[in-house]
């Protein structure tokens, strides 16, 4: 059964990510792929946020927008799935790698600005983030 997404809210608190969002954001394959499927350049790197697993779970009901992944030379770099979402007044998409090393209650959120300075954000932080 395909829910809207609609009206679904995921709540989590800003943590620390591993450093890595900035290294394949900035990497021209996604660079292009999130541009042409989600319409906006993301800033290198990602908002990290701790939910809870039923949360997380409400993903799986919703058709995600598809990143595809691609090879160089003998190196595979994994697509990800992506949810369009808002965290305040930014519009942006939870972004779920194919291959990641965060844990299962760990969301990732991109958008075309850095979430933290912009909205006056920092670790710690509660935030709410609404699907679109």
């Amino acid at each position: 059964m395909q829910m809207s997404s609609e009206n679904i809210v995921l709540s989590g608190i800003i943590v620390k990510g591993l450093g890595e969002g900035a290294y394949f954001m900035s990497m021209q394959h996604y660079q292009k792929e999130i541009r042409r499927k989600l319409g906006f350049d993301a800033y290198p790197g990602t908002l990290n946020l701790k939910v809870g697993r039923k949360q997380i779970d409400l993903l799986e009901n919703i058709s995600p927008i598809k990143i595809e992944g691609y090879k160089s030379g003998n190196k595979k770099f994994g697509g990800a799935d992506c949810y369009k979402a808002r965290i305040k007044s930014a519009d942006g998409s939870i972004i779920v790698p194919d291959l990641t090393k965060h844990k299962k209650d760990i969301i990732e959120f991109i958008a075309p600005l850095h979430l933290k300075s912009e909205l006056k954000l920092k670790e710690g932080d509660k935030v709410k983030v609404e699907l679109l």
